[in-house]
């Protein structure tokens, strides 16, 4: 890796630009005069005694006892342990600080979220969170990203029904793959995810990389049920192409009533009893 690509991994902990740079040359060359760490890290002489005390002040760096004075950096293990620590103090100041004029989404709301790594981030939220079920369809892509947190939730005794035209990788989950490549997949279709956890909150749209596109949230009911429907029908068309039983997982996916849907429309429709009203009634 290069040294711009590592200033710019340092820029996004919240250093400015000089500070990585100061930083990245105290590891290098250690221990060294202002003079000399504004020498060797290109940081203007008129702005390293700034830079110096900054990063004093979040103690990344430390001053010798010598004349003149010298300074080493903290090694980069110990550099983030305690910006972890300072991190997750201020998340807490700030969270406590926020709660109080916290006031919840009103129920049902459609949520916009924007970007893929957004996306991503909340797919890993609610995967995480996820207490007893995870339906979900996505690309093998976007499943090596979340395999960790997939991986998490089988541990956990989550039960999870996986859909996908691609390969998947998720060891403990009932998967239903067609196991086209996805190289040729991407040809005529683009990435998608849908994502339902516990039958009550869900995640859908495209999974682009490339373009800023937005995923939609919601705790919707009816919109929740219409994509767990749209899941079951991907799986039940599935079944019957490759003359897989699929019934079980099916009736597992189902909110309670459609038993009784099924007895109702036997009633007033011809149809015989050895015909498996699953697909008809969730297409």
């Amino acid at each position: 890796m290069n040294l711009n690509s590592i200033i710019e991994r340092i820029k996004s902990l919240g250093f400015t630009t000089y500070e990585a740079k100061a930083y990245i040359s105290l590891l290098q060359t250690n221990p060294v005069t202002r003079y000399e760490l504004s020498r060797n890290s290109g940081v203007p002489r008129s702005a390293i005694y700034d830079i110096i005390r900054k990063l004093e002040d979040i103690g990344a760096v430390n001053a010798m006892s010598s004349d003149p004075v010298k300074y080493v950096p903290l090694p980069p293990q110990q550099l983030f342990e305690l910006l972890e620590r300072q991190f997750k103090d201020r998340l807490s100041e700030a969270f406590h600080s926020l709660s109080n004029l916290n006031s919840e989404p009103e129920a049902g709301y459609l949520w916009n979220i924007m970007g893929y790594k957004n996306m991503l981030h909340k797919a890993r939220e609610m995967i995480t969170k996820a207490h007893s079920t995870i339906f979900i369809s996505l690309w093998e892509r976007e499943c090596q990203l979340l395999k960790k947190d997939l991986d998490a939730a089988v541990k956990r005794g989550v039960q999870i029904i996986a859909f996908s035209f691609t390969s998947l990788d998720i060891k403990g989950a009932k998967v239903y793959s067609y196991h086209v490549p996805e190289s040729k997949l991407e040809k005529i279709w683009d990435h998608k995810l849908i994502l339902v956890i516990d039958q009550n909150e869900l995640l859908m749209g495209e999974a682009d990389n490339k373009n800023n596109k937005k995923t939609a949230w919601t705790t919707n009911q009816a919109i929740v049920d219409i994509a767990t429907n749209h899941l079951i029908l991907d799986i039940t068309l599935f079944g019957l192409r490759m003359n897989i039983d699929v019934g079980s997982t099916v009736l597992s996916m189902q909110n309670t009533g459609f038993e009784n849907l099924e007895d109702l429309l036997r009633q007033h429709a011809s149809i015989p009893n050895n015909i498996d009203l699953i697909y008809r009634v969730k297409g």
